[in-house]
């Protein structure tokens, strides 16, 4: 064998080997604080002298080394578990509960399984342990279906990055499910507005099951199956009752919503933000955006949901607290106009002069109606980003 293939096969082993290493090592949570005091949560997946790379809420986010002020590396989930269970009597059911509630929402999924279990166990006549134990599972099920999935091919570039390579546009597939889709709606629901919302019996039944000892839970059950759905919906979010938040269902928008499809959507990512040859098509930015039946629910919603949980080290895409610096918007403002001007990318064009535009000062009302906080909706989901395409020439491929 000659040395250079020697050479090249050393290189590409250790190209898989750090690949391997680093993903074991990065899989920690990081609490990143910039200069500018914004805080900023998620898996870290890499880190060198220019770049903190975070996964947050299914997105790769960059933050250049030159905007932070501090990182604060996490324990690894299972010493976190440790730690605050060590903290709990063993016979402090209520506690405990809380415990896995904790490590479900974190996406911990085995460890609240662990522990609603043991909790099984040691108080089998829990009605709400019983609940919170079947939705767990529930999760682990999804989360493994998903995995049991082709992945997308991972490559290291010459610069060193690594992508994932697409060869083709995503499809209907890649867009949220119904399920996913009412239950951003249950987040964003406004009872103000008494929207169409059911409660379906079994889900009445686990409500006084689990939740038969609050005292904010009137012991009426025909009293509150009589109620209408809103009432009854307003109750589940007075109780917190997290866990059957999915099992609700609601028919229609809320009014932030409307005005996000109708204006926000059509008028403005579908025309200027996801045509082809910005974010609609492959992006060298990134951000993916979908085209599909423009306006059916899955293309509304899974947009919506892309752009309400991608972050940048600059911002939000969609900021709720302050609408004027959402990134959706300043991307679309003349770069001597924006506080966070579009990066310099072929093909941008100006949507905006500045603040005063009508279009603009719309558009800000239209984020302004929407929750604050934003939710956190707990719905597994990656969105599709495209990176770099295979004439990128990567040194090195493997599947992740």
């Amino acid at each position: 064998m000659s040395a250079s293939r020697i050479c090249v096969g050393l290189n590409l082993l250790c190209v898989i080997v750090l690949l391997v290493l680093s993903a074991e090592a990065s899989a920690r949570e990081a609490v990143v604080t910039t200069l500018d005091g914004r805080q900023l949560s998620g898996e870290l997946l890499s880190q060198d002298e220019v770049t903190v790379t975070l996964m947050i809420s299914g997105i790769k986010t960059p933050i250049p080394r030159r905007s932070i002020e501090s990182i604060e590396i996490q324990p690894e989930p299972r010493e976190q578990y440790r730690q605050k269970r060590a903290e709990l009597e063993n016979d402090d059911l209520d506690g405990r509960y809380r415990l896995a509630y904790m490590m479900y929402e974190k996406k911990w999924f085995d460890l609240s399984l662990a522990e609603l279990n043991a909790l099984e166990r040691e108080f089998p006549d829990s009605d709400k342990v019983r609940t919170l134990k079947t939705v767990v599972q529930s999760r682990i099920d999804r989360e493994n279906e998903t995995a049991d999935r082709p992945s997308p091919t991972v490559a290291t570039t010459s610069n060193g990055s690594d992508v994932n390579v697409v060869t083709e546009s995503p499809g209907q597939e890649q867009l949220l499910t119904q399920e996913q889709i009412n239950l951003i709606r249950v987040y964003e629901a406004d009872l103000e507005a008494q929207p169409n919302v059911t409660l379906p019996p079994e889900t009445i039944d686990k409500l006084f099951q689990t939740y038969a000892s609050n005292d904010r839970l009137d012991k009426d059950q025909r009293a509150f199956r009589r109620l209408p759905g809103y009432e009854q919906l307003n109750i589940l979010f007075d109780l917190q009752a997290r866990e059957l938040y999915g099992e609700v269902v609601i028919r229609q928008d809320s009014p932030a919503i409307k005005a996000f499809r109708s204006q926000l959507h059509q008028r403005y990512v579908l025309n200027y933000c996801a045509t082809t040859g910005c974010h609609g098509d492959k992006s060298p930015g990134g951000l993916f955006l979908f085209r599909i039946q423009p306006n059916s629910d899955e293309t509304v919603y899974t947009n919506f949901y892309i752009l309400n949980q991608m972050q940048k080290a600059q911002g939000t895409m969609i900021d709720r607290d302050e609408p004027r610096r959402s990134l959706l918007l300043q991307y679309g403002l003349k770069r001597d106009a924006a506080a966070t001007p579009h990066p310099e990318v072929p093909g941008w064009r100006t949507q905006f002069i500045n603040e005063q535009d009508k279009r603009f000062e719309a558009y800000v009302d239209v984020i302004d109606q929407l929750w604050k906080p934003a939710p956190e909706y707990g719905i597994s989901y990656r969105p599709p980003v495209w990176q770099e395409s295979q004439e990128a020439e990567p040194d090195a491929a493997t599947t992740e």
